[in-house]
């Protein structure tokens, strides 16, 4: 009976020792597997972390880059359009000088009238603006043989302060020789300068 006893104590023991040896490894494969699946997720989430880091950054980078170049563009325009504003200024000053020389005036509006004459014109009307009253004179004397011969009448006009104008065909054609039409025609004709300037400049 003893003996019995004693092989049956020891069976459970064993079989005590057995199962709980099973079930701790079973909690140790659980626990590693666990850990395993810990360090993958954290892994997973730390490449994910990294990726929208990294893509974050090139977005920022783009919008920084476009950023500085429409601010590059806008500096540009700006610049463009205050150094036309300073040339347009300067020939307008200096056309506006040169209107002011009766002599200069005088000679531009004979050889503008030896021009149209040349090509058969005829009641050729010359409009003088700014101080019209002291350059007419001049004008009607300078063109006194032409007038003569060809009907070419000075007049004043208030339209315009400076330069002149001459009309044909009876004032159905007019060509502008006014300070504001010479100044126009002047900054179109460098506009395209500048812009070839401030296209070289960068």
């Amino acid at each position: 009976m003893s003996e019995e006893l004693q092989s049956l104590l020891s069976r459970i023991k064993s079989d005590g020792i057995d199962k709980a040896n099973a079930e701790a490894k079973a909690i140790v494969d659980e626990a590693r597997k666990q850990a395993a699946d810990i360090r993958a997720k954290a892994a997973e989430d730390a490449a994910k972390a990294r990726k929208e880091a990294e893509a974050d950054a090139a977005a920022f980078r783009g919008r920084a880059e476009a950023t500085v170049r429409q601010a590059m563009r806008d500096v540009k325009l700006q610049l463009a359009a205050e150094l036309e504003k300073q040339v347009a200024d300067f020939i307008a000053g200096g056309v506006k000088g040169a209107f002011a020389d009766t002599a200069s005036v005088t000679a531009w509006i004979g050889k503008a009238v030896d021009g149209y004459l040349s090509q058969g014109e005829k009641g050729i009307e010359v409009a003088l603006g700014g101080d019209a009253a002291a350059m007419a004179s001049e004008v009607k004397a300078a063109l006194a043989r032409k007038a003569a011969s060809d009907g070419i009448a000075v007049t004043a006009s208030p339209a315009f302060p400076d330069g002149f104008t001459i009309r044909l065909d009876g004032g159905r054609v007019e060509q502008c020789f006014t300070a504001e039409a010479v100044t126009d025609a002047l900054s179109r004709l460098l506009r395209p300068e500048l812009a070839a300037l401030l296209k070289d400049s960068k």
